[in-house]
């Protein structure tokens, strides 16, 4: 049996080919979502818009579900730890985006609520602002690290235009999780 297609094209060649093609469209795709969530941590870390922090989470949601998907495609020595900094960012401002959502939703209750009920409501929005307080501090914290760390760079060696086509690893991101 000849490993080769109808058209005489080797399967192996073929296979090899896609794959490339596949890596190439990933590291852009990746790219396009670091990018995204360059462009958003500026708004977060001003903290004048509480959208600034919700569009870092999308942003970096998206880019973990790049990641994830291309998984396969990079060698685990440099992709496992940017994965895990992209989930690291969805994670550092979930406490903050959370109080954001309910400060909204108990404000609106409280505009809405009997006037005997309204200074209960009022004292459980001043803890949960200030339990935000704390945890944006913890997220300006992390954000700053990010951006003045080697991640940046580290995206930009390895996603950026000048990184050249991917290379296929000799274990992937996922090879490495499962030990295999």
């Amino acid at each position: 049996m000849s490993n080769e297609t109808p058209a005489g094209q080797d399967l192996g060649a073929k296979k090899t080919d896609i794959d490339l093609a596949y890596r190439i469209a990933m590291k852009s795709l990746i790219a396009e979502r670091w990018r995204d969530v360059w462009k958003a941590v500026p708004t977060a870390l001003a903290g004048t818009d509480i959208e600034g922090v919700h569009d870092v989470r999308v942003a970096s949601r998206r880019l973990r579900a790049a990641m994830d998907v291309a998984v396969e495609c990079f060698p685990a020595s440099w992709y496992r730890p940017l994965h895990r900094v992209a989930k690291d960012i969805t994670g550092a401002l979930g406490e903050v985006r959370d109080r954001d959502v309910l400060l909204l939703a108990l404000t609106a209750e409280r505009d809405q609520a009997p006037l005997a009920e309204r200074p209960g409501i009022t004292r459980l929005i001043d803890r949960i602002e200030r339990e935000r307080v704390a945890a944006r501090a913890e997220m300006e914290s992390f954000l700053q690290r990010l951006m003045s760390g080697g991640t940046p760079n580290d995206v930009a060696a390895r996603f950026g235009p000048a990184a050249g086509p991917p290379a296929a690893g000799r274990k992937s991101g996922r090879d490495q999780e499962s030990g295999t």
